[in-house]
């Protein structure tokens, strides 16, 4: 599945491009008469793929290990890119904007507040001392990192229905909660016949979560059933059927709603039969990428912080086709040291027992013991 996960991170890169550096609409939006569009349909893709991945994980593990697992996944990563973007991009754009580092860092929303209000993944804070103002879309630095807390509310969520023993017993109650997605869906699709798919639903409501900050109503609910499409297909692995017609009727039932409506209720479903099946069938030379190194998370998390920096720069005006190669060469390069650097140390991590951490903590106090005595014989001589 790494291969579907560098398609929709670089999918999500070109998306993007049109609207940051040129104004434009986003590829698919008139295709798709204003429904849908190309970063929407990747981000669609991630959350029917981490739907699947996830509950699986989720099966197999304990609710503590699973959590454990999630979170040395999605954190160093994210923690890096925040440090990253507050204390190399920013001072490299206020250098270009002619500010002073003074005055970047004792702004009230300067580097550090930046960190402070975005560390637990909840976005809280788009941008840093009021950089990019002049950008087509100001002051946003990394807006790819919005669908992070919905990625990890649908993992607490998953986690809850385990220890409950949802997952193991009581399968079917995923699919009620599915049924009960849909039929808001379908109800909110009633009274908005143009309803956009699937982050722009026509309210604007929300909670605030611990750690996760505010979440949309309009981007939680969609996203969430989509995520739930990917774990159904996990649980009724052994009852769905997936053969190449199906996902030929999926495909047109995608086309034909996409361009003459009913997207959100048909469509999306549609794509979720696809990328599953595409997931399960893929060709065998294709499963070996992201096997040993996969950089699909740095590219998705990177992406959009290349494109505004190369905005700034005014690297857009080279057009779009070199505009986007560059991009997605810098954005391979945060990737690659992303993954090197944190990523991968941090996944070596994921079978960490309490034994490893006594054995550990054992080591630290030999080792403080040995200073102090070493410091002593020292002194005494």
């Amino acid at each position: 599945m790494g291969a579907l996960r560098l398609v929709f991170a670089t999918a999500v890169i070109f998306s993007h491009a049109p609207g940051l550096g040129y104004g434009r609409d986003y590829p698919g939006v008139h295709f798709s008469r204003g429904q849908t569009s190309l970063g929407p349909m990747a981000v669609c893709g991630f959350f029917v793929l981490s739907g699947l991945l996830i509950t699986r994980s989720a099966q197999r593990l304990s609710v503590g290990r699973f959590m454990w697992h999630r979170l040395v996944r999605i954190m160093p990563a994210f923690w890096l890119c925040l440090a990253a973007t507050a204390f190399v991009v920013a001072p490299i754009l206020a250098h270009h904007e002619r500010m002073s580092l003074t005055h970047l860092f004792d702004h009230p929303r300067g580097p550090w507040h930046y960190i402070q209000a975005n560390w637990s993944l909840g976005i809280n804070e788009w941008g840093i001392s009021d950089l990019l103002g002049h950008n087509i879309h100001p002051g946003a630095l990394d807006g790819s990192l919005w669908s992070l807390g919905i990625e990890m509310l649908c993992y607490l969520t998953v986690a809850g229905l385990a220890a409950v023993g949802v997952l193991r017993r009581a399968r079917w109650v995923v699919l009620v909660l599915l049924g009960a997605a849909y039929l808001h869906l379908f109800l909110l699709a009633l009274d908005y016949p143009h309803l956009k798919a699937p982050f722009y639903a026509p309210y604007q409501t929300g909670w605030v979560l611990p750690f996760l900050g505010y979440m949309s109503a309009e981007n939680v609910i969609p996203l969430m059933f989509i995520f739930g499409l990917g774990a159904a297909a996990q649980l009724y692995r052994d009852r769905i059927p997936l053969n190449a017609p199906l996902a030929l009727c999926a495909l047109v039932a995608m086309a034909v709603t996409m361009r003459y409506g009913a997207f959100v209720l048909v469509g999306v479903p549609a794509f979720a039969y696809l990328v599953i099946w595409f997931a399960l069938n893929t060709p065998r030379p294709l499963t070996r990428i992201g096997a040993r190194a996969d950089f699909s998370y740095g590219i998705y998390i990177y992406g959009y912080l290349a494109q505004q920096c190369l905005v700034a720069f005014h690297w857009n005006r080279w057009g779009i086709t070199t505009f986007n190669a560059v991009t997605v060469a810098l954005t391979v390069c945060a990737a690659v040291v992303s993954w090197y650097l944190v990523e991968k140390p941090a996944l070596r991590m994921k079978n960490l027992s309490y034994d490893d951490l006594g054995r550990f903590r054992a080591r630290l106090v030999r080792r403080r013991t040995a200073a102090t005595a070493t410091t002593t014989a020292t002194a005494t001589a």
